[in-house]
């Protein structure tokens, strides 16, 4: 596909200086009528220079704010769309052209890779996992990992004892008296 479209946009005349999935980069040309309508046959949207750093933006803003701060999503939604001075709406329209979903669930897997990574190199419990990254307790956690990935939590600390040469952890102890 990356060729095909290499490919149509050389024969209309454009220069591609690169291409990659999500992004295409060409020379400064007279042009810019004709590729809008060329790009929309493929589904493909410009983006301005502002659009392309207010995403960028939001990118770094959502990854300082899920290594500080564990607010609930709605929260850490609308402190993103504070900090870029840029409406939700426009932001995931933005998010929807750019990285193929909504600003919303851009925002929920980082937050759940960021769950992963914690349950994965920390000491952390699932309890203490979830409330660093804005869960709203254990269960929500869990149901969210077994429903993207497909995972309990038991997975990944497992990995963590495995990685640290400790004995797999244990999610559930019997009664004292009952080994």
């Amino acid at each position: 596909m990356i060729q095909r479209v290499r490919y149509e946009l050389s024969e209309a005349g454009f220069r591609v200086v690169a291409i990659r999935p999500g992004r295409i980069t060409i020379k400064k040309t007279g042009l810019w009528l004709k590729l809008e309508p060329l790009l929309g046959i493929w589904g493909v949207f410009l983006l301005d220079e502002r659009e392309q750093q207010v995403i960028e933006h939001a990118q770094n803003v959502l990854v300082n704010s899920l290594a500080q701060w564990s607010l609930p999503l709605r929260s850490l939604l609308k402190h993103l769309s504070e900090q870029t001075r840029c409406p939700y709406e426009q932001l995931n329209d933005l998010f929807l052209a750019t990285e193929g979903m909504t600003f919303g669930r851009y925002v929920v897997l980082q937050r759940l890779d960021k769950a992963i990574e914690r349950l994965t190199y920390s000491n952390a419990t699932i309890a203490e996992v979830a409330r660093q990254t804005g869960y709203q307790d254990e269960a929500h956690l869990i149901r969210h990992l077994d429903a993207e990935r497909g995972l309990p939590p038991a997975h990944f600390l497992a990995l963590r004892d495995a990685r640290m040469g400790q004995k797999p952890h244990r999610l559930v102890t019997a009664p004292v008296g009952m080994n």
